[in-house]
């Protein structure tokens, strides 16, 4: 039979004080006598009694709770920045309350409605790209809020995170100075990504002599990674690199280079974009763009902290990528 534990009333009873001041101590009120404090913890501990936390943050409007959504789990890069989240939030005794937003804008603004109903004090959203609505929803109650992944000193939210625009022409420039200058650029759907559109963006800036820039959208996975070389490789094109803007979908490059019998990088260079944890143990291993996702993890869970606690203002923050040379990638 489960042991039954104690409520609030029983520590009063157990401790000689009234519910009220029991209350206080839980709530963490500072106006409370220690030896009040002592008896009120040892009751307690001798009724196995822990403080609901729907019922005290009904009581202080505090739930000590952010809020993250996301568009996906499914890849490394998310996991490890979601890790990196909860974590520096346990280290403050906060809670991550999670959502998936599958990409969609309808999606992301229910998922919001429904976290605010849980309490959630403040919101680390994904890329910069959210509806009006969910903005000023928002605004209007003033909860905290940061856009992560992205990088915009300009917008009236705080970001935290890269700037993708730059960091995609650079790889570009990157892959000319290699003597590259029929480069095949492998990116997601547009339609579902801000980030893949300024990466996209980015890589068609670069203006340079000789330079041939072609695009080919495809699914972000494996299998779309593999469709995308397929169709490069029917093009009338001859490429001699690829930038893939993720790692994901270089992974698929290699291994329908393996079946077309190219061989990378003699045949095709390949470049990725994210430094995912298993881009190193790939033969040859991948030359990529290392994104700082642990790192942007916990400082956007530090600073919307810091602003729960103290009212510190949330500043924008650029976060630098850094080029990883392997040996997908050749000089000609």
């Amino acid at each position: 039979m489960a042991k039954r534990v104690g409520r609030i009333r029983d520590v009063a009873r157990e401790s000689g004080l009234s519910i009220a001041t029991v209350s206080r101590v839980m709530n963490g009120t500072k106006f409370v006598a220690p030896e009040t404090r002592e008896r009120v913890l040892a009751a307690c501990q001798k009724l196995d009694y822990l403080p609901n936390p729907a019922a005290r943050a009904l009581s202080t409007s505090i739930t000590k709770t952010v809020a993250a959504v996301i568009p996906t789990i499914e890849h490394n890069i998310y996991a490890k920045y979601i890790t990196a989240v909860e974590q520096t939030l346990s280290l403050h005794k906060y809670s991550l309350v999670l959502a998936i937003s599958n990409a969609d804008e309808n999606e992301e603004l229910t998922a919001v409605r429904k976290l605010l109903g849980m309490g959630a004090e403040a919101f680390i959203l994904t890329g910069a790209a959210h509806s009006d609505e969910l903005v000023d929803l928002l605004n209007r109650r003033g909860v905290a809020h940061v856009f992560a992944s992205v990088w915009d000193p300009e917008l009236p939210s705080p970001t935290i995170g890269y700037d993708n625009f730059a960091i995609a022409a650079e790889a570009v420039r990157f892959l000319t100075g290699k003597g590259h200058h029929r480069i095949a650029v492998v990116h997601g759907a547009m339609s579902e990504s801000d980030r893949t559109r300024q990466r996209r963006a980015g890589a068609d800036s670069v203006d340079l002599p000789g330079l041939a820039v072609e695009f080919f959208e495809t699914p972000l996975n494996v299998a779309g990674g593999k469709a995308a070389l397929r169709r490069l490789i029917e093009s009338e094109t001859r490429f001699t690199a690829i930038l893939c803007l993720s790692d994901v979908l270089a992974l698929g490059c290699y291994f329908a280079a393996a079946e077309a019998g190219l061989t990378i990088p003699d045949d095709l260079s390949v470049m990725g974009f994210d430094n995912l944890d298993w881009s190193s143990e790939l033969y040859p291993a991948l030359t990529t763009i290392n994104l700082p996702a642990r790192r942007m993890g916990r400082l956007a869970a530090t600073h919307v902290v810091a602003h729960l606690e103290t009212g510190a203002a949330i500043e924008p923050l650029l976060l630098e990528g850094q080029f990883i040379e392997r040996d997908s990638v050749r000089e000609i």
